[in-house]
Protein backbone atom coordinates (compact mmCIF):
# COMPACT_ATOMS: atom_id res chain seq x y z
CA UNK A 1 0.00 0.00 0.00
CA UNK A 2 0.94 3.68 -0.82
CA UNK A 3 0.90 5.79 2.31
CA UNK A 4 -0.12 9.30 2.68
CA UNK A 5 2.20 11.50 1.49
CA UNK A 6 2.65 15.60 3.23
CA UNK A 7 1.59 16.93 0.79
CA UNK A 8 -2.07 14.95 0.56
CA UNK A 9 -2.52 15.21 4.36
CA UNK A 10 -2.05 19.13 3.81
CA UNK A 11 -4.99 18.88 0.87
CA UNK A 12 -6.98 16.81 3.06
CA UNK A 13 -6.74 18.99 5.43
CA UNK A 14 -7.49 21.83 3.56
CA UNK A 15 -10.94 19.62 2.59
CA UNK A 16 -11.78 20.75 6.62
CA UNK A 17 -10.96 24.21 6.24
CA UNK A 18 -13.15 24.72 3.31
CA UNK A 19 -16.16 23.04 4.68
CA UNK A 20 -15.40 25.05 8.20
CA UNK A 21 -15.37 28.28 5.46
CA UNK A 22 -19.00 27.57 4.08
CA UNK A 23 -20.56 26.55 7.34
CA UNK A 24 -19.25 30.44 7.93
CA UNK A 25 -20.60 31.90 5.28
CA UNK A 26 -16.97 33.05 3.78
CA UNK A 27 -17.57 30.95 0.62
CA UNK A 28 -20.78 29.86 -1.50
CA UNK A 29 -21.90 25.99 -1.78
CA UNK A 30 -20.88 26.37 -5.59
CA UNK A 31 -17.30 27.04 -4.15
CA UNK A 32 -17.40 24.45 -1.89
CA UNK A 33 -18.07 21.40 -4.07
CA UNK A 34 -15.65 23.08 -6.98
CA UNK A 35 -13.08 23.59 -4.09
CA UNK A 36 -13.32 19.98 -2.61
CA UNK A 37 -12.98 18.53 -6.08
CA UNK A 38 -10.00 20.24 -6.50
CA UNK A 39 -8.34 19.35 -3.58
CA UNK A 40 -8.97 15.91 -4.19
CA UNK A 41 -7.24 16.11 -7.80
CA UNK A 42 -3.92 18.15 -6.31
CA UNK A 43 -4.09 15.63 -3.88
CA UNK A 44 -3.40 13.02 -6.63
CA UNK A 45 -4.32 9.92 -3.87
CA UNK A 46 -3.64 6.14 -5.79
CA UNK A 47 -6.34 3.78 -6.08
CA UNK A 48 -9.97 2.92 -7.02
CA UNK A 49 -11.10 2.65 -3.84
CA UNK A 50 -9.99 6.74 -2.64
CA UNK A 51 -11.44 7.63 -5.60
CA UNK A 52 -14.65 5.50 -5.03
CA UNK A 53 -15.20 6.65 -1.51
CA UNK A 54 -14.08 10.16 -2.12
CA UNK A 55 -17.14 10.07 -5.00
CA UNK A 56 -19.37 8.56 -2.13
CA UNK A 57 -18.74 11.20 0.29
CA UNK A 58 -18.17 14.13 -1.95
CA UNK A 59 -21.90 13.48 -4.45
CA UNK A 60 -24.45 14.36 -1.95
CA UNK A 61 -23.25 17.49 -1.39
CA UNK A 62 -23.29 18.19 -5.19
CA UNK A 63 -26.28 17.19 -5.47
CA UNK A 64 -27.70 19.25 -2.82
CA UNK A 65 -25.91 22.54 -5.04
CA UNK A 66 -27.69 20.36 -8.20
CA UNK A 67 -30.82 20.93 -5.89
CA UNK A 68 -30.40 24.64 -5.29
CA UNK A 69 -29.41 25.46 -8.93
CA UNK A 70 -30.47 23.18 -11.55
CA UNK A 71 -33.66 23.96 -13.57
CA UNK A 72 -34.56 20.76 -13.54
CA UNK A 73 -35.01 20.51 -10.29
CA UNK A 74 -38.41 20.36 -8.53
CA UNK A 75 -38.95 24.09 -5.88
CA UNK A 76 -38.29 22.89 -2.38
CA UNK A 77 -36.73 19.63 -2.58
CA UNK A 78 -33.17 21.09 -1.74
CA UNK A 79 -32.61 20.54 2.13
CA UNK A 80 -30.54 22.48 4.69
CA UNK A 81 -30.35 19.13 6.73
CA UNK A 82 -29.73 16.82 4.16
CA UNK A 83 -26.90 19.42 3.19
CA UNK A 84 -25.74 19.48 6.87
CA UNK A 85 -25.58 15.54 6.75
CA UNK A 86 -23.47 15.31 4.05
CA UNK A 87 -21.11 17.58 4.99
CA UNK A 88 -21.41 15.91 8.53
CA UNK A 89 -20.72 12.17 6.68
CA UNK A 90 -17.85 14.09 4.59
CA UNK A 91 -15.95 15.47 7.23
CA UNK A 92 -15.80 12.16 9.13
CA UNK A 93 -14.42 10.67 5.76
CA UNK A 94 -11.75 13.11 5.69
CA UNK A 95 -10.64 12.59 9.39
CA UNK A 96 -10.21 9.57 8.64
CA UNK A 97 -8.22 9.91 6.22
CA UNK A 98 -6.04 12.27 8.34
CA UNK A 99 -6.23 9.56 11.02
CA UNK A 100 -4.92 6.99 8.55
CA UNK A 101 -1.76 5.89 7.37
CA UNK A 102 -2.82 3.68 4.45
CA UNK A 103 -3.64 5.77 1.62
CA UNK A 104 -5.63 2.30 -0.25
CA UNK A 105 -8.52 2.56 2.83
CA UNK A 106 -11.62 4.48 1.53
Amino acid sequence: PVGVDAHQRQMWARMITRVDAFRQGEITLNQLVEDLRGLYVAADPHGQRVLDAFEDHWSPIDFELALRTEPWAPAGTASEQTLDEALVDFESWINGRLASSDDQHG
